[in-house]
């Protein structure tokens, strides 16, 4: 049970980094040459991977906080 406690988090992170360079794959090759260009696929890269981050972060913080308030009953029940 302790294994899954870090095993899944990484599964998860994994495929959300996955998803994130995919996306950005994409979107950058959506975009028309000119001279904006560069400055557009810099823009969509940085989101992504931005938007990528900040979903980890939440869904760690989420779990955090899940986790903690489950304990708190746990022990709360207990008296």
């Amino acid at each position: 049970m302790k294994s899954l406690r870090i095993i899944g988090p990484v599964v998860v992170t994994v495929l959300v980094t996955a998803v994130a360079i995919l996306s950005a794959l994409w979107l950058t090759g959506l975009v028309p040459p000119g001279a904006w260009a560069g400055l557009i696929k810099a823009a969509i890269i940085i989101f992504v991977i931005g938007s990528a981050l900040i979903l980890v972060a939440w869904s760690a913080y989420f779990a955090y906080i899940i986790r903690d308030t489950v304990e708190n009953l746990m022990v709360i029940g207990k008296h």
